[in-house]
């Protein structure tokens, strides 16, 4: 089993936490309607690993999570998949953004 070098596993159990360590479950409220993309950027080598959640109403609120970087394309292409499949709220991959959403203008 293959653990991410970004997970910090230093901590005492015995510690009191901060208001900061429960913002994950104010955030979880909108992120069931968010539709789940990733994206992957090739730096110093490695080919790195970004989860982005993209809310379907207010388009222009998103939350960007770094995972992981791998060694090659199709590597880093394959996580990205099957992270995508399953961290995203509906099974079936029915919330999708609307194209329009941004009113972008070309001229």
């Amino acid at each position: 089993m293959y653990i991410a070098d970004s997970i910090n596993f230093d901590f005492s159990e015995n510690q009191r936490g901060n208001q900061k360590d429960l913002v994950i479950f104010y955030q979880t409220r909108w992120l069931h309607d968010t539709e789940v993309k990733y994206m992957i950027d090739h730096r110093s080598g490695r080919w790195h690993l970004t989860i982005i959640y993209v809310s379907i109403h207010t388009p222009l609120k998103m939350l960007c999570r770094y995972l992981d970087h791998y060694e090659s394309f199709k590597k880093a292409e394959l996580y990205a998949q099957i992270f995508q499949r399953g961290i995203r709220k509906d099974a079936r991959g029915t919330l999708k953004l609307d194209e329009n959403a941004y009113h972008i203008c070309y001229n």
